[in-house]
C-alpha cells in the first residue's frame, strides 16, 4: 500500500511538474512578444535583432533594419493584436500593429506584422522567425 501511495505521489509531483514548465513557456513567450515589439517601438530594431531573431536569419533582418533607417522610419504606437502559444509544437504566433512614418512624410500609416515564433532547446530562449514587415 506504501509503494501504491508513493508512486502516485511521484506522478503527481511529475504532473505538477510538468504544468509549472508549460506555464513557464507560456509566460516566457508572451514577455518575448512584448519585449521585441516594445524593442522595436524604441527604435532598437538592431538590438531586438540581436535578441530575438534567429541566427540564421539575422544577417537579412539587420539588412532590413539598416534599410529603414536610411529610410527615416519612426515608430509612433505599436499594439499586440493577438499572441498564440502551442504547447505541443512549442510554437507561437503573434500579429502586432505598428503606427509608423517615413520621414520626410508625416503621414502616419499602419501596418500589420505577423510573427512566427519557437522555443529553442538549445538556447532555451524564444526566437522569431520571420522578418520585419514592408513598411511602404
Amino acid at each position: 500500500m506504501t509503494r501504491l501511495i508513493n508512486g502516485f505521489l511521484c506522478i503527481v509531483c511529475l504532473m505538477l511538474a510538468a504544468c509549472a514548465t508549460q506555464t513557464s513557456l507560456s509566460e516566457e513567450f508572451d514577455r518575448s512578444v512584448k519585449a521585441y515589439n516594445r524593442m522595436l517601438r524604441w527604435h532598437e530594431i538592431e538590438s531586438a535583432g540581436m535578441t530575438y531573431i534567429d541566427p540564421e536569419l539575422r544577417d537579412e533582418y539587420l539588412k532590413q533594419a539598416e534599410s529603414l533607417k536610411k529610410r527615416g522610419l519612426s515608430f509612433t504606437d505599436f499594439r499586440i493584436l493577438s499572441a498564440r502559444y502551442v504547447p505541443e509544437k512549442k510554437t507561437g504566433d503573434a500579429v502586432a500593429e505598428f503606427d509608423y512614418y517615413l520621414l520626410p512624410s508625416n503621414r502616419v500609416k499602419t501596418v500589420s506584422y505577423r510573427q512566427a515564433w519557437v522555443y529553442t532547446e538549445s538556447s532555451k530562449k524564444w526566437k522569431l522567425m520571420s522578418g520585419l514587415p514592408d513598411f511602404e
